[in-house]
């Protein structure tokens, strides 16, 4: 039999273990896949609250899974940028130099739902901010 010392530090070695695209973290498990016009569309109305803490959490969960439908983000977070450049979301004069600027303001966040929903809010002000300028 364990003592309760040796218990406790096994419980946290566990925890700390448990990736980011297990059940415990995937908010996306139970939500259903959306088809393809409907993933597109809860696209074209992303939120223009610059203040993302004011952005309920299951919203940007929703968002989070809306982007893996669409293959723009794997299950571990990772965005493919060339299914991102070819959903129309991003110009190709765009390169990944020019959205390394949002990865590192979002590269210590271990929440997926906070990393992937502040990644692309980024990303989009980014674009917008651009299309000003031209």
């Amino acid at each position: 039999m364990l003592d309760r010392q040796t218990l406790y530090l096994f419980v946290i070695i566990l925890c700390a273990s448990v990736q980011g695209n297990t059940v415990v973290f995937n908010s996306c498990m139970s939500q259903k896949e959306l088809p393809e016009d409907q993933a597109l569309t809860a696209l074209e109305n992303w939120p223009d609250n610059h203040d993302l803490s004011l952005v309920e959490h299951s919203y940007k969960c929703f968002m989070t899974c809306v982007l893996m439908d669409l293959g723009v983000v794997d299950k571990m977070g990772q965005v493919q940028i060339d299914k991102y450049l070819k959903s129309g979301a991003l110009d190709r004069n765009w390169v990944a130099i020019d959205l390394a600027p949002c990865r590192s303001k979002y590269h210590d966040e271990m929440d997926m739902c906070e990393y992937v929903f502040g990644l692309f809010n980024c990303f989009r002000e980014m674009k917008l901010a651009a299309e000003i300028k031209v």
